[in-house]
């Protein structure tokens, strides 16, 4: 395997590898069939992480693809999460003073947006940035590779609100295959520029098998896939941490995929929450 740091301390990383193989087979997922018959599976996988530090941005799909401009507000609970005032990683706000993120985009410090549909807007209305007090990890995170990717963030007062500020509950159900689900963000363009406003693309969720099949040497069971399609709809770097909205409820967190993003039949993985409503009504608990 090869690993290629992206130049932040604790920020994601550029991992590659092959997957098994599978037996030629077709699936249904929805309206699409995945068919792996001959070399769909063979060829060689780039594992990325999708956060992004400052400039260190690098080629490969930078951009939720083929999405739209959200509605403005459309998705109260979306948060931005900014280190030395550069935009990092997305988050979703859980409760009037939690943040829940991807592992991986863990920082010393953060400041969080909410409230926001245009990063550029220094004091947009209805806007809030607030400082964070601490954030805990998953204790399991990385255990095994790229495994249990959240964390909590607590802000240093609770966020009242508002039209343009909401929390979201968690499912409590895990996704089924088929689901139609909405994943948000302010991910690079493909131009390799950051969008003016927030990105929304509606996606699907993947059945396990297919999932596990082609992420196998590090398919986890906190893990499941969304995307993939002819489509080529698809969250990617830029986008970790931030929310994948299913049946009204956040089912996900934008965790990792294939370098070129977007390809048609290449799902990316999301964190699978149900998986962890105890940890995370624990943390909030005793915090």
């Amino acid at each position: 395997m090869l690993i290629s740091p992206m130049g932040a301390p604790s920020g994601g990383s550029r991992r590659e590898h092959s997957p098994a193989q599978d037996p030629g087979a077709q699936r249904q997922r929805g309206a699409d069939v995945m068919t792996t018959a001959g070399n769909p599976w063979g060829w060689f996988l780039g594992y990325l992480i999708l956060g992004v530090t400052g400039s260190q941005a690098s080629g490969g799909g930078n951009h939720i693809i083929n999405g739209e401009d959200c509605i403005p507000h459309s998705q109260p609970w979306q948060a931005a999460l900014f280190t030395e005032d550069e935009f990092f990683c997305g988050g979703v706000l859980v409760h009037p003073q939690w943040v829940l993120s991807a592992a991986h985009c863990f920082q010393k410090s953060y400041t969080i947006g909410l409230g926001l549909h245009s990063l550029e807007a220094s004091q947009e209305p209805g806007s809030v940035m607030m400082e964070a007090t601490f954030s805990i990890q998953h204790p399991e995170y990385n255990k095994p590779f790229i495994a249990n990717d959240l964390m909590l963030i607590k802000l240093e007062e609770s966020v009242p609100g508002s039209d343009a500020i909401q929390n979201i509950s968690i499912a409590s159900q895990c996704p089924t295959a088929g689901d139609s689900c909405l994943v948000s963000g302010w991910g690079q363009l493909m131009n390799g520029r950051q969008p003016q406003v927030l990105q929304c693309v509606n996606i699907s969720v993947v059945p396990e098998e297919i999932c596990s099949a082609f992420y196998a040497s590090v398919f986890h069971p906190s893990m499941f896939c969304a995307g993939g399609g002819q489509d080529r709809k698809d969250s990617c770097r830029g986008d970790s941490g931030g929310p994948l909205v299913c049946n009204g409820s956040l089912q996900g967190l934008v965790s990792f995929g294939q370098v070129q993003c977007g390809q048609p039949y290449v799902p990316s993985v999301y964190t699978n929450l149900c998986k962890f409503t105890d940890w995370i009504q624990k943390t909030i608990q005793d915090n």
